[in-house]
Parts: structure tokens; sequence; C-alpha cells
């Protein structure tokens, strides 16, 4: 199976590798102690980054009370890791706008899920008042569906095997019948090429699977459960990656087990698509 996805990312050339400036800020998310001069250097490296950058750090939901000018007054008033979190999804913007004709996604829509599951997964993490929780939470919802990007091209030769409007466990049974694995797993082994840290790695191989039996420390815990739980309340407010909606009975029967009550889930869900009108307007994108 490993070499199989090998040859997938080598033979994919239409997928291309992560801007420079996105590995740069990727490195940064791993160290604790990154001076402010460093992040603010790898930033305003990147205009486009530097101007997603600022309209990001300005929505509403991350409760800036004033008007943040520049990545220095975004320093300031975020802190650094909010700021490399913020940056790193911005810069992900152009890799995950493309069209994925094998899951019947049209350009913008698996953004559009990849946002909804960031900021469910950012909310969800957050309730325990765990800032920093909330922010990886945020970058790991980002990426989750990576591998959707590597399995579109060899999947759209067989689009009469896959469901249409299927749930997602169907979904994920006709990947494994038709290429020995799925989107999860090919993610996981995407993120380690694009040096993904392994916190994060995990949590794309696995984020369909959260309550596989793993030695993880109890964050990495969380975190998994965060971005599971959120990916299923996106696909329940129309914002699914690939698969059929998920009504509230299905989603209580999916995510209470992951631990989390009833009434959080359903204040997500009620709370989700402003949040996302939110961050689309603030990005120049409509929804």
């Amino acid at each position: 199976m490993l070499q199989q996805m090998e040859g997938l990312i080598t033979r994919t050339k239409e997928l291309r590798g992560l801007p420079a400036t996105t590995r740069q800020l990727m490195s940064l998310l791993e160290d604790d102690t990154v001076e402010a001069a460093k992040v603010v250097e790898v930033i305003e490296k990147d205009p486009a980054l530097t101007s997603n950058l600022l309209k990001l750090a300005n929505s509403a939901f991350f409760g800036v009370r004033r008007q943040v000018g520049g990545a220095r007054d975004a320093l300031v008033l975020l802190g650094n890791r909010t700021v490399v979190n913020l940056a790193f999804a911005a810069g992900m913007g152009d890799i995950l706008q493309g069209p994925l004709a094998a899951y019947r996604l049209d350009r913008g829509q698996l953004w559009r899920h990849a946002l909804s599951t960031a900021l469910g997964a950012r909310h969800l993490a957050g309730l325990a008042g765990d800032r920093v929780a909330g922010e990886r939470a945020f970058t790991a919802g980002l990426v989750h569906d990576i591998g959707k990007l590597l399995l579109n091209r060899p999947l759209r030769e067989h689009l009469e095997q896959l469901p249409v409007d299927g749930s997602m466990e169907e979904l994920l049974a006709a990947e494994t019948s038709i290429l020995g694995f799925n989107h999860a797993e090919a993610g996981g082994r995407l993120g380690e090429a694009w040096n993904f840290p392994p916190y994060l790695v995990e949590i794309i191989a696995k984020h369909h699977d959260p309550r596989q039996e793993a030695e993880q420390e109890a964050e990495q815990e969380a975190l998994l459960r965060a971005v599971a739980a959120a990916n299923m309340v996106a696909s329940h407010v129309g914002q699914g990656g690939g698969s059929r909606d998920l009504d509230s009975e299905e989603l209580l029967a999916a995510a209470v087990p992951l631990g989390y009550e009833a009434t959080d889930l359903l204040e997500l869900a009620d709370r989700l698509p402003g949040d996302l009108d939110s961050l689309l307007g603030m990005l120049g994108e409509s929804r």
C-alpha cells in the first residue's frame, strides 16, 4: 500500500508542492521559541500572503478589538503562534481551491469544507479554554482532506464505481476497493512528503477513525476528536467534502461518542454558517 501511494505522489504532476513561504511557516509552527522578527520576515516576503493574513486577523471571530494594520501589529495583538497559524491558512488557500471531479466538488467547495472544519475544530478544541489547542485544531482542520488532492486523478477513471450522494463510509469503502487505501491514509503520507509535523500527519490519517487504538498524548487525542467531530458538523450544515450531508440524528450518533455534548454540537452547527460567511467575506470570497 505504501509503495502504491509513493508512486501516486511521484506521478501526480498536477499536484504541486507547498509554496516556499508556506513551507517556512510550517517549520515555524513547530518552534515554540521562534522570535517575532523571524515570523515577520517570512510573512512580509509574500505581499499576497500578508494581505490574506490581515483579512483573516481582522475577521470577527478572532476577537481583535482594533484594526490589525500589518504583520507586526498582528503579532502584538494575537501572538506568534496565532499569526503563524493564520498565515499558514492563508497560504493553503490556492492549493485547496481547485475542483475535484472524482468527489463531485466544484471549484472552491473543498476550500469551504476545509475552512468550515477548521473553524469547527477551533471552536470544539477551545471549549476547554486552551487557546493553543484551538489554534492547532484550526490548522489541522484546514488540511485534513489533502488526501483528496492526491486521489482525485486516479479516481476520475473509476467514476462509475464511486457513490453519488453516498455516505462517507461508502466513499471510503469505494476508495479502498479501487486503490487499496482511502483519502485519509493517502493524506497522511502526503503530509509526510510535505514535511508536516507528526501531530498533523496523524490527524490527517485518522480523522475518519479517531478511536483507532494508538499511543498518543491526551492533547493529541483531543485535537483528533475535535477535527473528526468538526468534519461531521461541516457536512451537517451543507459544507461536506464529497459525501452526502448528515442529518441531526446522524451527526449526534457519530459525534457524541467522541466526547461532546449534543448541545455543544448543535450550537456549533447553528453558528458555523455565519462564521464561514464572515471568514469568506474577509477573504473577499462569496459562499
